[in-house]
């Protein structure tokens, strides 16, 4: 972006005519995106234009750019302090973790400025929290090809971190600084609503805004009933009255939303949305269409934001009882539902506003081609699948323990403020220790990890002995659900599947076969039972008995030689 483009930019920005109160259509007409560094100067020009601002630092990327949040408050607490049913509902708007999804950074920036012009704006009942960009380093790395097809802004920043992941995939691995910096602040303002701005593809309609709610079953609670039958309900309305109708996210890819229908989308702790879900947060994600012109995705967007922040000035009392009634629900879980997947049993109609999928010739090939007519626009009644079963139901332990060694672990699990409690002193434990049986992995590496898609376990009672510094960690507390996700073995996004336990998976010792033989035949002479299974097991599977390295290796496994740490996560249960 040249200097003078910038200048006018800011020109524009805080112009008062911009003012959502005075002008109700925001005039934004650009095709262009500001830079990191054009960005940050913005925020810092609107912080010095209003006493109920201030943009702070949060931390710093993998690059060591700065990672910032405004806060808005109209009684000037710029730090968490309040509580009980009368403190403020707090709202925390992302933008750009996908920095070429840039809508909500250009809308922010407009928002936040017409707030500032005009302080009557600013609601006393509500904390808005802004991350101007999250991906700083993604939105430096400025590109004029990438995001293939989306139509503007014409300079765009890339999808990925300084160290090439998808942020948006991070939030239980936390392989990213950007992580870590999220993980403070969310945990030291614990929002109430949380509003991520994305760009979407995959299929077109004639929606410029779908909007993904966490899906209700995953949500679960009191929480789950308020987003769904009121909130989603107003926010529907609202955008309609001002000319923004929305569809749910069209989950589909290369083919039509019609007459098939099509799924909700369902947002693991992986996801931003999904992580703060575990903690009891509304989560929404704003995704505008990508071939719509650029100023009216992030017109879309702005009137999103004014939606949202009317929404929680009306009902600031039920979202703040809606939020301790959900942590209350969550203390009271007997069990911890996850690995949801979609229902195809029922569904409900949606009313749908698209364009005919059609195949005509390609010219590049010898293949029909797909193609949207938008000289046939259509409104059908179709299917919508938004109900989620969950795949596993575990039960909550008293404790989880989790030694001193498992730095990774540790790091996490402080970060998301879980209280602990460090043993004093050695002392030996009945606990639940949870194996490995089956593991299988992905083909190809995803976000830095050969990823888990399969997980079998066997559980066993052991005497482990506590030492010094290990955690004891009660679930009778606020992140119950962060816990489970994360440290249940069968969670499909936890610290299992993403590869944190699989030096354990390797056996690093054994026998040699010229050696063992005598000591397998002393074995099983001092020990009556395994003599026993073993003659069962050369009866179950007599060719074994044919390969010396399968006979000795039973004996081996079944003997005390064998390591117990091995194929045994490295975390444990008091039940």
């Amino acid at each position: 972006m040249t200097r003078k483009f910038a200048s006018l930019l800011l020109l524009i920005l805080l112009k008062p005519t911009l003012n959502f109160a005075q002008s109700p259509k925001l005039k934004f007409n650009s095709n262009q995106t500001p830079t990191y560094e054009e960005m940050v100067r913005s925020y810092q020009q609107i912080d010095s234009m209003s006493e109920f601002m201030q943009l702070q630092k949060i931390g710093l990327s993998d690059q060591g750019n700065l990672l910032h949040v405004l806060v808005v408050n109209k009684k000037k607490r710029f730090e968490p302090n309040e509580i009980g049913e009368k403190r403020n509902v707090v709202w925390l708007i992302m933008n750009g973790i996908h920095p070429g999804e840039s809508e909500g950074i250009d809308a922010s920036i407009l928002y936040l400025q017409a707030l500032a012009n005009n302080p009557k704006l600013i609601p006393d009942s509500v904390t808005i929290l802004v991350i101007p960009a999250y991906n700083v380093d993604g939105m430096k790395n400025r590109k004029t090809f990438t995001r293939a097809n989306q139509n503007g802004p014409l300079e765009k920043g890339f999808r990925a971190s300084a160290g090439n992941y998808d942020l948006n995939r991070d939030f239980i691995k936390a392989d990213s600084k950007n992580t870590f910096a999220f993980y403070e602040l969310f945990q030291k303002w614990q929002p109430d609503v949380f509003l991520d701005t994305h760009t979407s593809n995959g299929a077109d309609y004639q929606y410029t805004m779908t909007l993904i709610s966490t899906q209700k079953q995953k949500l679960g609670g009191p929480a789950s009933e308020f987003m769904y039958h009121e909130m989603n309900p107003f926010l529907y309305k609202d955008m309609k009255k001002k000319g923004w109708e929305m569809s749910p996210y069209v989950n589909v890819f290369g083919q039509s939303p019609d007459p098939n229908g099509f799924e909700v989308f369902v947002e693991g702790p992986k996801f931003s949305t999904g992580y703060a879900a575990l903690f009891g947060t509304l989560g929404f994600v704003a995704e505008t269409h990508m071939l719509k012109p650029y100023p009216e995705r992030v017109k879309a967007t702005y009137s999103l934001f004014e939606t949202f922040q009317k929404f929680c000035v009306q009902e600031r009392s039920l979202l703040v009882q809606t939020k301790t009634a959900q942590q209350k629900w969550i203390l009271g879980l007997g069990t911890c539902e996850t690995n949801f997947q979609v229902s195809r049993e029922s569904h409900k109609n949606l009313v749908f506003k698209g364009y005919e999928f059609e195949e005509i010739p390609s010219k590049l090939g010898n293949y029909q081609r797909h193609y949207y007519n938008k000289k046939r626009p259509f409104e059908k009644t179709i299917p919508y699948y938004d109900s989620c079963f969950a795949g596993l139901s575990v039960g909550i332990p008293k404790y989880f323990i989790v030694p001193k060694e498992n730095v990774k672990v540790i790091e996490r699990l402080k970060a998301n403020s879980i209280i602990y409690i460090r043993s004093a002193l050695p002392e030996k434990m009945e606990v639940t220790a949870t194996y490995i049986t089956e593991i299988q992995y992905g083909k190809a590496p995803y976000e830095g990890h050969f990823v888990a898609n399969s997980v079998r376990t066997k559980t066993k009672k052991i005497e482990i002995e506590l030492r010094e510094g290990d955690w004891m960690i009660p679930t009778n507390q606020r992140g119950l659900r962060y816990l489970m996700e994360a440290l249940v073995p069968e969670a499909k996004d936890g610290f299992t599947y993403w590869n944190f336990f699989d030096a354990f998976l390797n056996e690093k010792e054994g026998f040699s076969d010229y050696a063992f033989e005598d000591d397998a035949l002393a074995l099983l002479d001092k020990d009556p039972k395994l003599k026993q299974d073993f003659e069962r097991w050369k009866m179950t599977y007599p060719e074994k008995a044919n390969d010396k390295y399968e006979v000795l290796g039973f004996i081996y496994h079944h003997s005390p030689y064998y390591e117990q740490e091995h194929k045994r996560i490295p975390i444990f249960r008091v039940e």
